[in-house]
């Protein structure tokens, strides 16, 4: 017999979290994506067509008034992690699977509240007088024979369902309506409530293709199959589907190790009103905090530092480091966001009542170790600026980066040093930026050039998309430092028409790549009536 398993699933968590720390609201379509797929979608995007999966472009199509938000899995666990310390306190047995779905053993919750029904009410009323649950958001229970049934009934649980019915069978997650609702199949019925399930539920794509094609479609399909003929043709894999199928996942739920607490907060008491002063009284817990971490044989390269008002306001941000922090490095980043620094609008405006510091991103300190000779110049190099940093501020020691953008001036980007680039992701996608390596050297403006033909007419583009004749000659004027004497050369190779899609524009706009002569590669447009140099290739 599995074992009894109680699941809590919330829809749409990873897309409603997002949409709230950037404060959108619910009715907009709200899309996440991930290495240019969406990654999840709310129910306003998904009723537009918008599906997990699609590449981005089309769900730009879809939908064109969705919001488009980058999904980051560290920030997804991270908001996840209270509502796991919350279920912990009444269950101490939880094993989370993902952001917005967990797994509950029901033999304890059951016998303690009476009923696994009575168990998942609890649940649902903890984290609903925890505020800890976004709006918009639901809670599904749903418990079972094993794992994958449990999962299957929270999926599959709507507000009418009864305790005693196996409920009423969705075709997938996107039809779970945003309401609370709790499922429970009864003992020795699983395999009753899965039996209309497709076989593509089990999410083996490879195992679920081959028992389309010999006609087996459904879990009661395949359950019914004698489990030796299963195990002789499909092995390990086939095996466990069946017995899954069969309402005897012999999977159990898997605890996890509550992490240690590895965050420090300072309360000050009575408030201190300049900077200066809630920077200096942290420092002890910023030592505290590091001492922690060493503890743990751990290093952090990025924190979330919060800070509480006495009148009740906020400041909250994330603060990175190129290598990991030391504790003054963390005290300078309490400081610079007391003081408005980096990217945050205004420094609190109200004596500090309580600042908070929890760690984001860890490794562990054996991959940090210098080596046998040191870092050399590397290390030199970052130890100087950090010192400088520490001296002119945040702002005041910027690095060089590659940014997001279609244009190549769009991308060149200076941030303070150890910070990623504010802006999107520079992987995109951005229809219509360059392929391949970005140019070397960008002009400051575009420049008017000639791109002729071997005819000595300037080439133009047809409304197909073609150009009127191949490029002969390239005609640039004298640019100081980069061609003084200027270009008046073949045109040894070239490529192209990539067109700039802006989405804001309707006028036509070409890039090409020319080589010259002297196999300079230089980064050309073509508008409406006129050709312009924006980059070289050097």
């Amino acid at each position: 017999m599995s074992e009894r398993v109680v699941a809590l699933w919330l829809p749409d968590w990873a897309v409603l979290t997002a949409a709230e720390d950037a404060e959108i609201s619910l009715e907009a379509p709200v899309v996440l994506t991930a290495r240019g797929e969406v990654f999840a979608a709310n129910a306003v995007a998904r009723a537009l067509g918008v599906r997990r999966g699609l590449r981005i472009r089309e769900a730009q199509e879809r939908s064109a008034e969705a919001v488009f938000l980058p999904y980051r899995e560290d920030v997804d666990h991270r908001r996840f992690e209270p509502l796991i310390r919350i279920l912990e306190g009444i269950v101490p047995s939880i094993q989370q699977v993902r952001p917005g779905l967990c797994l509950v053993p029901g033999r304890g919750p059951a016998r303690y509240y009476g009923s696994e029904a009575a168990a998942a009410q609890a649940l649902t009323a903890a984290l609903r007088e925890e505020g800890v649950i976004p709006a918009g958001s639901a809670v599904r229970i749903g418990a079972a024979d094993g794992v994958f049934a449990a999962q299957q009934a929270a999926y599959r649980a709507v507000p009418s369902s009864l305790p005693e019915a196996p409920g009423t069978v969705a075709e997938s997650e996107d039809a779970a309506p945003i309401t609370d609702a709790i499922l429970v199949i009864p003992p020795g019925q699983s395999a009753r409530f899965l039996a209309q399930m497709p076989v593509t539920t089990l999410g083996e794509p490879e195992l679920t293709r081959v028992l389309a094609r010999l006609g087996v479609h459904r879990l009661g399909e395949l359950a019914a199959l004698p489990a030796a003929s299963v195990r002789d043709r499909f092995g390990a894999a086939g095996e466990q589907a069946h017995r899954i199928a069969a309402g005897e996942d012999p999977r159990r739920v898997r605890p996890r190790i509550p992490p240690a607490e590895l965050a420090v907060e300072r309360e000050f008491d009575p408030p201190l009103e300049r900077a200066d002063q809630a920077a200096f009284g942290f420092r002890a817990s910023a030592d505290r905090f590091l001492a922690g971490l060493t503890e743990h044989a751990l290093v952090v390269s990025a924190v979330r530092i919060e800070i509480i008002g006495d009148r009740g306001g906020r400041s909250a941000r994330s603060w990175l480091h190129p290598r990991h922090l030391d504790a003054g490095d963390v005290v300078d980043r309490v400081r610079w966001q007391l003081q408005g620094s980096g990217a945050i609008e205004a420094a609190l405006s109200e004596p500090v009542a309580l600042i908070r510091v929890i760690p984001e991103t860890l490794a562990a300190m054996s991959t940090q170790e210098p080596g046998l000779w040191g870092g050399g110049p590397d290390t030199r190099v970052h130890n100087g600026l950090t010192r400088l940093q520490g001296m002119v501020g945040h702002d005041g020691v910027l690095t060089a980066r590659i940014g997001a953008g279609r244009e190549p001036r769009e991308r060149q980007s200076l941030v303070p040093w150890g910070e990623r680039d504010p802006r999107t992701d520079p992987a995109g996608p951005w229809p219509g930026s360059l392929p391949g390596a970005p140019p070397q050297t960008v002009l400051a403006e575009p420049l008017p050039v000639r791109v002729i033909d071997a005819a000595g007419e300037s080439v133009s583009i047809t409304d197909r998309d073609m150009l009127s004749a191949p490029p002969h000659r390239l005609v640039i004027p004298p640019l100081p430092r980069i061609a003084p004497g200027g270009v008046d050369s073949t045109v040894r190779a070239w490529a192209g028409p990539w067109p700039v899609i802006t989405g804001t524009t309707a006028e036509r706009v070409d890039r090409f790549q020319l080589v010259d002569e002297r196999g300079h590669g230089w980064l050309v447009r073509r508008d409406r009536s006129e050709w312009w140099a924006e980059a070289r290739y050097d």
